[in-house]
């Protein structure tokens, strides 16, 4: 008997997540918001969200910058999946240095 895909049974409270979707700890200037992604959209989509949950709508995304734990800056042009995040990871969403006053 072949394996048994477990997203084909609800009833028995087993349900698998969207592969391409991932819950990010997003950071915006100190406060958190948890933001669903898929990881196949550019991390552009990902700030996008993140402002908007957060209430910061103020400054145009491209003034924004997105680090992940360690500092790197993540490009906004690239796809989320390329930066191997995994489910729950915090990054960080501050403006770039010397804009915003």
């Amino acid at each position: 008997m072949g394996m048994v895909d477990a997203r084909h049974f609800p009833e028995r409270g087993v349900i698998m997540p969207n592969s391409n979707q991932i819950d990010l700890n997003i950071v915006v200037n100190g406060q958190p918001v948890m933001v669903k992604a898929n990881v196949e959209a550019p991390v552009s989509t990902l700030i996008e969200h993140a402002l908007k949950q957060s209430g910061n709508s103020g400054q145009p995304i491209s003034n924004w910058e997105l680090r992940d734990a360690s500092g790197q800056i993540l490009d906004p042009t690239r796809k989320i999946e390329s930066y191997s995040l995994q489910s729950g990871a915090t990054l960080f969403l501050n403006l770039k240095a010397g804009i915003g006053g």
